[in-house]
């Protein structure tokens, strides 16, 4: 490849062993490609270290942090005449995620909850080629989800703001009945609170309420 084209990488993340890990790791791979890799604890520091110098970066940007982060984030960085990319990540839901920060900018989200070589092999088109590459769109295809009509009753009642209580009297079922749909229906969907079982019901479009 051209290095011409290589880039150099800015890993920003607020989480000293995380980041120190990763960077680690990608220095070593991406070594014999002739590409650098630096770190900042905030955004604030990596706009710092964007402003000394002249070098055309690729941003990894954890998008929970304290100060500016998440959307307003990527689009600050994604305005620098010096950044290529910016990249994503977090441990947070990736469906819940990934469109978000496509609208705000981002090239690409990566879940921390993936390994370094398939970090590794994300990343790399962005370093190497040259600036009008796009990242491919993610492959994944939508899972179906096995709720029963009974559990679709209830994700719809959710929807709709109402608390257990009232969804028990609607639907005529215990408390208890509701509770035990609501925890089917987040181990269905592999979420941990309403919110992110809206989101994800509304991605998938399972609501008909």
């Amino acid at each position: 490849m051209d290095a011409h084209h290589h880039k150099s990488l800015l890993i920003i993340d607020d989480h000293p062993v995380y980041r120190d890990a990763l960077s680690e790791k990608l220095t070593r791979e991406f070594l014999s490609l002739g590409i650098k890799v630096a770190t900042a604890s905030s955004a604030s520091e990596g706009l710092e270290r964007l402003a000394q110098s002249n070098q055309h970066w690729v941003i990894l940007l954890d998008v929970m942090m304290p100060g500016l982060s998440g959307l307003a984030a990527i689009k600050v960085f994604k305005e620098l005449p010096n950044v290529a990319h910016v990249v994503a990540i977090s441990g947070l839901d990736e469906h819940a995620w990934e469109g978000k920060t496509s609208a705000a900018g981002a090239s690409l989200f990566l879940s921390k909850n993936g390994t370094a070589e398939v970090i590794t092999q994300k990343l790399q088109p962005l370093l190497t080629e040259g600036p009008d590459y796009v990242a491919p769109p993610n492959q994944e295809v939508p899972k179906e989800y096995r709720l029963t009509q009974r559990q679709l009753e209830v994700l719809d009642l959710v929807a709709q703001g109402h608390p257990n209580k009232v969804i028990a009297d609607y639907l005529g079922i215990s408390e208890q009945t509701v509770k035990i749909h609501i925890n089917q229906i987040f181990k269905e969907l592999r979420v941990f609170n309403r919110t992110q079982a809206m989101i994800k019901a509304q991605k998938y479009q399972l609501l008909h309420g």
